[in-house]
């Protein structure tokens, strides 16, 4: 089940696909196309077009800005702290959300990210 929706943040209408059904898991590119393999079922994958990127309008910012539309997502959809997966711009945004306690697992292969996230809980 592939749904679209946005969300109204900071000005801007960030753009999201929400895929399958099960735990939240947040996959954070710079735009959601940037996730091209098949998602395994089992969970509700979030994918966001970042601020200045994809279907998301604005300007370019810096990873430190996009982080706070990612915390505003998380919270305005009450999707607590669950496991980002990350990818190109999304490494640098992933960085600022470590550092504020998210957990942040590399994404360059998904399957392999999924389980490292999973091990972590």
């Amino acid at each position: 089940m592939r749904r679209r929706g946005y969300l109204h943040l900071y000005g801007l209408n960030l753009v999201f696909d929400r895929r399958g059904r099960g735990p939240a898991v947040v996959l954070l590119a710079e735009e959601a196309a940037a996730w091209p393999e098949p998602l395994p079922e089992g969970f509700t994958f979030y994918l966001l077009d970042l601020p200045g990127h994809g279907r998301t309008g604005g300007p370019r910012m810096a990873p430190e800005e996009l982080a706070e539309y990612v915390v505003g997502f998380l919270v305005m959809l009450n999707l607590g702290s669950p496991p980002i997966l990350v990818r190109g711009v999304g490494e640098a945004v992933g960085e600022v959300l470590r550092g504020r306690g998210y957990r942040v697992f590399p994404g360059d292969s998904l399957g392999h990210g999924l389980q490292k996230a999973l091990n972590m809980e």
